[in-house]
């Protein structure tokens, strides 16, 4: 059992080490020697626990979708109504800790590999479903089941269009800017409302309280 629970730990430390190296390297440049030489063994040392790079960039994706799912479980134990759990999807994708340049260019590189990795087509739609799914129920009770499939459809396609243009634009965009153009969608398609700026300002505070305690 001891060495089970040892064998997981280590795993999971070559994944954060991977998707570190990943965000340094670029996926070309992500080894199984450079990320070997980042966690201090010997290559070997890497194949003992995962058996190719590219189960080794597996890991390395998920554990970079995990940071946004963790957040966005913190948030949503905060979360009371759903204007308060649309802000918790949005203030988690567009974290202090995730949202950089240089995660999104690692994320983007990753991406580019989905057409060609049946594994990274499922960790994908998984990330995708997870998202509609926490977006479509909180709108569901705002507007109607049809508007709220669209709306979903919209965020998520703006959430990526973000990325997209953290990775790939000289010197990315910040977590500000990207938050700023969310909330100009949202005031373009749905009315304002106090209970809507309420919700945005608590979970505004929530994710800065979770910031700080990372810190």
């Amino acid at each position: 059992m001891g060495r089970k629970n040892i064998a997981k730990i280590r795993r999971s430390e070559l994944a954060i080490t991977a998707y570190q190296t990943l965000t340094k390297y670029g996926i070309q440049g992500t080894t199984l020697h450079r990320v070997a030489e980042e966690a201090g063994i010997s290559k070997a040392g890497i194949l003992h626990y995962y058996k190719n790079k590219d189960e080794l960039l597996e890991a390395a994706m998920r554990e970079a979708n995990s940071v946004v799912r963790k957040e966005v479980v913190c948030l949503f134990n905060v979360a009371q109504n759903p204007w308060e759990r649309i802000y918790a999807v949005v203030q988690a994708n567009f974290s202090h800790t995730s949202f950089r340049p240089e995660v999104a260019h690692s994320w983007i590189n990753l991406c580019a590999e989905v057409p060609f990795n049946m594994q990274f087509q499922r960790i994908q739609a998984v990330i995708y479903r997870r998202m509609h799914s926490n977006l479509y129920s909180a709108l569901e009770h705002i507007t109607t089941v049809e508007d709220a499939k669209q709306i979903t459809m919209t965020l998520t396609t703006a959430i990526d269009g973000l990325w997209l243009r953290c990775g790939l634009q000289l010197g990315g965009i910040d977590r500000q800017t990207a938050l700023t153009e969310i909330e100009f969608l949202l005031n373009a398609i749905l009315p304002q409302s106090s209970d809507r700026l309420l919700a945005r300002d608590k979970m505004i505070e929530a994710a800065n309280m979770l910031q700080n305690l990372k810190a």
